[in-house]
Formats: C-alpha cells, sequence, structure tokens
C-alpha cells in the first residue's frame, strides 16, 4: 500500500522533473492562440484592403489561417511531451484523405463556390442561363446558388452543376446593348424588296432602336415553303425584351397590311397517272 508521504514525494519528483515542460506546454499554448488571432486579424485587414475578393471567401481564408496556427501549435506542444508528431502528422493526413473521399461532392461544391465568388461570372440579381436553363441569382453560397425562375419557382443549384456548365449571363453584355435577331419567313410569290421595306420601316419607326448601330434586312435562306429573311437590330439591354415582343407584333402587322403572307409548312403531292383498276 503506497503512505500518503510516498505520493507526496512522487508527485514532487514529477513536478521537478515535467514541471519545465509542462510549463513551457501552457506557456506554448497561450502564445498559439494569441498568435492565431494576431495573424487572423492581419489577414482579414489585407483582404480588406489589398485584396478585392468575395466577404464569404475572406472569411474562410481568415479561417483557414486561424485554425493553421492553431493546428501547428498543438503539434508542438504534443512535441513537448515526446509524442511523435511526424507519426501524428502522418496520422492527420490519412484522416484527412478518408475525410476528403468521403465528402468528395461537398468539396467539390465548396471548391466550385470559391471560383465562383472569386471569378464572379455573375452577380445577385443577375438573369443568367445555366446548362439551357434561365434563372435569377438570389444568393450565391459556398455550397449552392439560390435562384428562382422568371416565373417563380425557387431553384437551389449546387456549385459544382454551375461550375461545370456553361454560363450566359443575360444582366452583363457588351457595351450594355443587346441585338435583337429574328427570322421571318414570306411566300415564293411575294415581292422580296417590298418585304425589306415594310419590315425596314418597322425598324425605322421603333424610337428604342439604337440608331448609331448597325440594322439588317437580308435574306439568310431558302426553306421548303419560304423565303427566309433575316432582322437584326441594336437596342439597349434593359429595353430588349420588350422590344422583342413588340418588334414581333409589329411586322406581323405591317407584313399584313402589306399584303406579304408568312406561310405556314405545306406539302405539294403530285399523283403520276391513274390507280389501277
Amino acid at each position: 500500500m503506497i503512505t500518503k508521504e510516498a505520493l507526496l514525494e512522487k508527485l514532487t519528483d514529477y513536478t521537478v522533473e515535467h514541471g519545465m515542460g509542462v510549463l513551457g506546454a501552457v506557456l506554448i499554448l497561450i502564445i498559439g492562440f494569441w498568435l492565431a488571432k494576431i495573424l487572423s486579424r492581419a489577414t482579414a485587414k489585407l483582404m480588406e484592403t489589398k485584396v478585392n475578393l468575395d466577404p464569404l471567401i475572406e472569411k474562410v481564408m481568415v479561417r483557414c489561417v486561424y485554425l493553421l496556427v492553431i493546428a501547428l501549435t498543438i503539434i508542438t506542444v504534443l512535441g513537448q511531451f515526446g509524442v511523435e508528431t511526424t507519426s501524428f502528422i502522418a496520422l492527420l493526413g490519412a484522416s484527412g484523405i478518408a475525410v476528403g473521399l468521403a465528402l468528395q461532392g461537398t468539396l467539390s461544391n465548396v471548391a466550385s463556390g470559391i471560383m465562383l465568388l472569386a471569378l464572379r461570372p455573375f452577380s445577385v440579381g443577375h438573369s443568367v442561363n445555366i446548362g439551357g436553363k434561365v434563372i435569377i441569382i438570389d444568393e450565391l453560397g459556398l455550397f449552392v446558388t439560390q435562384a428562382h425562375e422568371a416565373d417563380g419557382p425557387s431553384v437551389m443549384i449546387p456549385n459544382s452543376k454551375i461550375w461545370g456548365s456553361e454560363i450566359i449571363n443575360y444582366t452583363v453584355t457588351d457595351r450594355d446593348m443587346r441585338r435583337l435577331n429574328e427570322t421571318v419567313g414570306i411566300a415564293y410569290e411575294d415581292d422580296i424588296e417590298r418585304a425589306f421595306k415594310t419590315i425596314q420601316s418597322v425598324i425605322d419607326g421603333d424610337i428604342r432602336v439604337l440608331k448609331d448601330e448597325p440594322t439588317r434586312v437580308d435574306v439568310v435562306s431558302l426553306g421548303d415553303s419560304s423565303v427566309n429573311i433575316i432582322i437584326q437590330a441594336w437596342y439597349k439591354r434593359e429595353d430588349w425584351w420588350q422590344a422583342k415582343l413588340d418588334f414581333t407584333k409589329n411586322v406581323k402587322l405591317a407584313l399584313d397590311e402589306a399584303g406579304i403572307s408568312i406561310p405556314y409548312p405545306q406539302r405539294t403531292v403530285h399523283l403520276k397517272g391513274s390507280a389501277p383498276e
């Protein structure tokens, strides 16, 4: 049986032998946590003043700096007590690989989210075409992007799906303009030059058309049932959609008034000879 005197003696010996190590470990922990805060604040200040990044990315970077310093501090403390830090680091690396494989899809979304936030192919409120679907962006996140369709339904898209798709931003255009591209067919019997003048009069009568930009009215192809005419005119980006709707209606009315038909597909069948009796 261990007496109180023997236990006290052992505790005294342990304190004398390891006291400096424990004190050093505590001191390293204090300095490490203090240094982690200092470096994370310095990183945040650097991001705000020198680097133009999304606030969400800045927070992630600051947090990464903080956790990295804490991890190095813990490894140093373990070394103070004779723990083999090389093996410990290898174990952490193996664990990280295992977690990475388990969360492969999630990490892919995070990586894609960081790229989207850094490169900014679109922002909140922009109308974009992603993979053939037109949506309006509501919120950008690290994992998913929240949006809604023009007619109301909410959409939540994983960032990896967006980053791997073609992105067309309709809100951001060259010189803040957008070209109207329409094709209308007229009958082969109709006068092409008269059709040109009729369509051009609709273009000239639209005050939203940018007069300094070129317009075009020309034959683009000869179809099975119609002569197809291409129509091009430039508008301000914000006028484009309503102008497209108005233009389609006004061209139809003008061609009707000019006696020019827009034929529908039809097929003529010629029978040779007579049916056998």
